[in-house]
């Protein structure tokens, strides 16, 4: 089967998706060498699953044009963030369910053979988008924080939580990886203050963008706390590698803001 003999129906940089047959999508990598990378997200969504967490179900692992894709779900239904462009008076059910939905998957223990968390974000650090004399600073940070066993999605935020029958189903697991919960949950405290909203995000809510983003902070944290409560010096300790890492996805319009963070992180008091 050619790729063009499907119906595409979105696309990223690392793949591309396609309607399949009964409901199902095709999640199709850009990468032919990315078989091992597609059987880790498999386990991932698998574990989630079984613990309870609502994922697509995985039907299986293919082949089309020499490249590895994914079998899956086809979740119908709109994502938490293009709810709230058009119900921004939704912003607290919307900032309670991810935050709910983010505690209970941190639950979860990584199955065997999910990548280990800090040593993607020290290949990040060290891959050059970091300015060097920052690079042993994250890295110096990095070192000393625990490595942990749990389920880290490591790009959670409300555009990846479908409501699918008002449930919510946790999407794109390319950044899954085994580690410290307060890390991937210290990921979210940057994204909601300095993360750029996706291209198409509705006028209202770029209108209420800098109001919203506090509301959304403070519903996640309250609605988090309530299944789990992140211990808050290590939550500003896993900030710094965090940031770092976060250099190297190529998001022209936060790097300002990143570095300004890093470099005041590491200045003496």
């Amino acid at each position: 089967m050619r790729a063009t003999e499907l119906t595409k129906l979105a696309e990223g940089r690392e793949a591309e998706l396609y309607a399949w047959e009964d409901g199902q999508v095709l999640r199709l990598m850009r990468n032919p060498d990315a078989l091992s990378w597609l059987e880790q997200q498999a386990a991932a969504l698998e574990a989630a699953r079984a613990a309870g967490v609502r994922v697509p179900a995985v039907y299986g692992l293919t082949t089309v044009m020499d490249r590895p894709g994914m079998i899956m779900e086809r979740i119908s239904g709109q994502d938490l963030l293009t709810v709230l462009g058009g119900k921004p008076w939704l912003i607290f059910r919307v900032a309670a369910i991810t935050g709910k939905t983010h505690a209970r998957l941190h639950q979860v223990a990584a199955p065997p053979g999910v990548g280990s968390l800090k040593e993607r974000l020290a290949r990040q650090i060290s891959s050059g988008a970091v300015p060097q004399e920052l690079v042993p600073f994250a890295l110096g940070a990095l070192g000393p924080l625990p490595d942990g066993d749990r389920l880290c999605h490591g790009d959670f935020h409300p555009g990846n939580i479908m409501l699918q029958d008002g449930a919510p189903v946790v999407i794109d697991w390319s950044n899954v990886a085994s580690g410290d919960p307060t890390a991937d949950y210290a990921r979210c405290q940057l994204m909601w203050h300095t993360g750029s909203l996706p291209p198409g995000t509705s006028i209202a809510l770029r209108v209420m963008s800098s109001f919203g983003r506090s509301v959304l902070t403070w519903g996640y944290n309250r609605s988090y706390a309530r299944i789990s409560k992140p211990d808050p010096d290590l939550v500003r300790s896993w900030m710094v590698p965090v940031a770092a890492a976060r250099l190297a996805e190529g998001i022209e319009t936060e790097r300002d803001d990143l570095l300004r963070f890093l470099r005041r992180s590491a200045s003496p008091a």
